[in-house]
């Protein structure tokens, strides 16, 4: 009987491994090469944000080391052996683990010519440097196109946990780059952006804003019948004004007939101590005027909606691509496109 039972749970056991083997298998290859180990983790992450060896077969860099005989598999179960394991696990590595893994594989391929290592550093390409911005591009329409197909609401109001956890640690990866002129400012002593880097026309890629997520969309509007349509945001500054109009899109379920809510305000780019840094931050702050809809105009200063968008910190602002936190909860993203 014992060994009936025996021969039970060893046919369970492979069973579940034949699963896991099949349910891995679904799942894409990381065929891109030089990805910031970060980056890479929360591509091969499992549902619980871990990585082990069957994660680690998705890695299409590492497969091909082994295929090439650069690297055996005993050397990899030696450099995982030594990798500190994710908490209460002996086989996981959580994002610290998995970088650490990284790098150890990394070192394993670090020899410098003496007479490269004379020469001058030359700039990194342009296409280079601006990789972590075009995975976080990538990311956050893949999450749009998953979204139209379930019929989620748009700029991920509605994502998954770990897509939200995704989103923002590439974020988290992208805000420490040297093109961005949030860090390029703070290394030069300068402290301030430019207001004129903030002008003129921006579209709402992303937010995770859980006041947003509850009243689907900013004005409230949305909702019941409708939906929310998307956001767009124009700032003006010149010599004597300071404007900003939201635009959002309220889109019925039924017929698809749409409308406009306008939002206009007043803003102002001022530098503040952080409280969660203790250093200077640029400072978004909007004074909302009126909400605008059909017939309609009402002051907005009873529109308890609006509040995430009035106290925000700039992040990360390029050419084409704005990033700001909530200035209270940094968890908070609203993530902007140029127009």
């Amino acid at each position: 009987m014992e060994e009936e039972d025996e021969a039970d749970e060893i046919s369970s056991e492979i069973a579940e491994e034949e699963e896991e083997e099949e349910v891995q298998q679904e799942l894409p290859m990381i065929t891109e090469t030089d990805l910031p180990p970060a980056v890479l983790f929360s591509q091969l992450a499992n549902e619980n944000y871990l990585v082990g060896e069957a994660e680690l077969k998705r890695w299409g860099e590492l497969q091909e080391m082994i295929s090439d005989g650069d690297l055996s598999q005993a050397e990899l179960d030696a450099l995982m052996e030594r990798v500190e394991k994710a908490p209460g696990t002996d086989m996981y590595l959580d994002e610290e683990g998995f970088c650490r893994l990284a790098e150890a594989i990394d070192d394993l391929f670090e020899e410098v010519d003496e007479d490269e290592a004379d020469k001058p550093k030359q700039p990194p390409q342009q296409e280079d440097i601006r990789e972590l911005k075009e995975e976080l591009l990538e990311l956050l329409e893949d999450i749009d196109k998953i979204g139209q197909e379930e019929g989620r609401l748009l700029c991920g109001l509605d994502c998954t946990e770990l897509e939200q956890e995704r989103v923002l640690e590439v974020v988290g990866e992208l805000e420490r780059e040297p093109y961005n002129k949030v860090v390029a400012v703070g290394a030069s002593g300068g402290g301030a952006v430019s207001q004129e880097a903030l002008l003129g026309d921006w579209e709402l890629l992303y937010s995770s804003s859980s006041t947003m997520k509850y009243n689907e969309g900013l004005s409230g509007l949305a909702g019941g019948l409708t939906r929310f349509g998307g956001l767009k945001q124009k700032i003006i500054g010149t010599k004597y004004l300071s404007d900003v109009e939201y635009t959002e899109q309220v889109i019925g379920k039924v017929g698809g007939k749409s409308f406009e809510v306008k939002i206009t305000g007043d803003w102002e780019l001022k530098t503040e101590i952080s409280l969660f840094t203790g250093k200077p931050a640029n400072v978004l702050s909007v004074t909302p005027d009126s909400v605008a809809y059909g017939p309609r105009r009402d002051k907005a200063d009873h529109w308890k909606s609006l509040g995430p968008m009035n106290m925000l910190l700039l992040s990360y602002i390029d050419e084409d691509l704005r990033i700001m936190r909530g200035n209270t909860s940094t968890d908070t993203l609203f993530i902007w496109k140029r127009c």
